[in-house]
Order: C-alpha cells, then structure tokens, then sequence
C-alpha cells in the first residue's frame, strides 16, 4: 500500500485537511487506529482524549483508490510537543501539536488585562515545552509606559513580551519577525484581537473578527475551529478557539506544578520537605522568598489558585466544583 506523508490543517467532524506539498487531502480515520486506541484504553483506564489525531500532527495516509484529493490515515507520527486542555466534562482535548511557540495575546483594555489567566497559560506552555510569548494588543487604547510596568515582572522573568495595534500598526513588524519560520498557536480571551492581529500580520486571511460585549466587557467567539494557516513570511500559525478557562493538560501531579513557575525552581530544592507544596508546611523555603520579595507575591497568589489551594475563578481541580453543582442541582 502506498502512503504519502504530511501535516493535518485543518479538523471538524471527524474529516482531517492533510497538506502535502501544494495539495490537500480530506481523510478519515482507519478503524484500525480507533480499535487500537479503545485496546489501549482498556488496559490504561486513562481518560480519553476527545479526538486521536490534531492539527499540527505528522500523518501518514493513504489515497483513495475512488475519490480525488481523499484518503485515509493509516498512522499518526510521534508528537514533539502537544498544546491542550482539560474541558468541564474531564475529557483530555489537544487542540494543536509539534508547536514551537505559543503565543498568548491580551488586550491592553477592552477586554481587561488578566494577569492570573496569563499565568495559567505560561504554565501550561511551560509544562508543554513550548516557548510562550506574550504580546499585548490594542495598544492603542493605552500607554505604553503603564502596560510595560504591568509587565515587567514577566520581562524579569525572562519572557518575551510584544506590544502592538492594528490601529497604528505599532510592533505589527516585530511580531512578524518573532514568528517568522516557526510553527507558533495564538491563544487568548475571545476580543482580544487574535484574528484582527492575524489579518494584518497577513492581508487575505479574511478570518471573522467579533466585538466586545459592552456590558460584559468580554468577546464573543468569532473562531470556531483550528486551522494551521501558512505565513508567507515563513512558518505556520494555529489560530485556535477563544479560551476563556484552560485546564492544564500537561500537568504531571508527580512532577509538580511548582517547577512550572521559573521563580520558583532556585528554592524548590531548598525546602525542608522533597513533597512540599509550598502551602501549609514549616521550613518552606518558597514561602520564604515570597516574605522577602524575592518572589513576587501576585506570582505565589496563582500558583496556590492553580493548585487549587485557593478559591479563584481559574482553579486546576474542578472536581469538586463540578461535584457541588450537581448536588445543588438534584437538591433544587
């Protein structure tokens, strides 16, 4: 049998857009594929994940023999990095794969700037192995100055920060030159600018571009699939859809989420307990660097809401969350 190689663009439904070269496939799943995967599943009893394959994934398919530009996909190659989350049903999603960069765009007003969001998303990039970049959009609705104090902890930390405006065209060259040859996913809050900074970074795209609700400050979802777009400039970006919460999918509960937060990593070694989780136990020598500032105190605030810890909107354990509703609602 005849196999070709290439990389999947495109996923609704159960179909699969595979490039290769100049042309484009529509395929399908082998069933041997799923078969195997509930085989696994069986003998793991891990969580499944919504889909098998995603975009960015290496696929090897075969042609049909009936139909022009289809095919099967007979294997999926070994995965560099994965990007994803966990969604409110405990179901694992991977929303994109083989990512270089991950790059997390916020408006500097309209909607609000979330730090603690921010930080949910460097951690997933950082237990994904992805070099995350943070760009601030709609700079134009704001000084630079006071965003660049906002975020200056973050350049201390050693992340990449890109202010731009479609408005003015502000940082528009910088941020090409950032994701210039590298595959690279956008993700956000929904109204932040995504697919308007897509249209300019490259003129034609023609991807939807949603307003702010004014009462709510929040956007509404404009983009409602993955697509893995080719840059003339060089590289491929995934413009994935408006996130609101993200489930940290790559989290290892032996690693630790502490490691994750790069602060953090000096002192880890230095506390009393090899299992502390920085929270409740003496001799912690986080918590120390967090009462003598050498951690910043807004940094600690997410690490115990991820950990679940402290109540927040963005908690990592939403078991019990999920647990409490239903009982609510039987009790009504």
């Amino acid at each position: 049998m005849m196999t070709m190689e290439g990389i999947i663009i495109k996923a609704r439904g159960g179909t699969y857009e595979v490039q290769i070269g100049n042309r484009c496939y529509t395929c399908t799943l082998r069933h041997h594929l799923i078969e195997a995967e509930k085989r696994r599943l069986n003998e793991t009893k891990e969580m499944p994940y919504v889909d098998l394959v995603a975009v960015g994934d290496r696929v090897r398919i075969s042609p049909s023999s009936s139909t022009m530009n289809a095919g099967y996909i007979e294997e999926c190659l070994p995965r560099q990095t994965q990007f994803g989350r966990t969604r409110m049903d405990g179901r694992r999603q991977v929303i994109v794969t083989n990512l270089e960069m991950l790059l997390i765009i916020f408006a500097a007003r309209h909607p609000t700037l979330k730090l603690r969001m921010l930080d949910r998303f460097l951690v997933t990039a950082e237990a994904s192995n992805i070099d995350p970049v943070i760009c601030i959009n709609k700079m134009d609705l704001a000084k630079l100055e006071n965003v660049q104090r906002e975020l200056n902890l973050y350049e201390e930390l050693g992340y990449k920060v890109v202010y731009t405006s479609i408005v003015t065209g502000f940082g528009i060259d910088n941020l090409r030159e950032v994701m210039r040859d590298r595959i690279s996913a956008i993700v956000g809050s929904s109204g932040v600018g995504k697919s308007s900074l897509l249209n300019t970074l490259q003129p034609g795209l023609q991807l939807r571009i949603g307003g702010v609700d004014s009462r709510m400050h929040k956007g509404q979802h404009t983009t409602t699939e993955v697509m893995l777009l080719p840059l003339e400039f060089g590289g491929f970006v995934a413009d994935t859809p408006g996130i609101r919460t993200l489930g940290l999918l790559e989290i290892d509960d032996e690693q630790g989420l502490d490691i994750h937060f790069p602060e953090m990593r000096p002192y880890i070694p230095e506390c009393k307990f090899a299992a502390c989780t920085h929270h409740h136990e003496p001799a912690c020598a986080v918590k120390q660097a967090v009462k003598t500032g050498n951690i910043n105190s807004l940094r600690y605030e997410s690490y115990l809401r991820i950990s679940g810890f402290t109540e927040g909107r963005y908690e990592r354990n939403t078991d019990n969350k999920r647990k409490n509703r239903t009982e609510r609602k039987r009790r009504r």
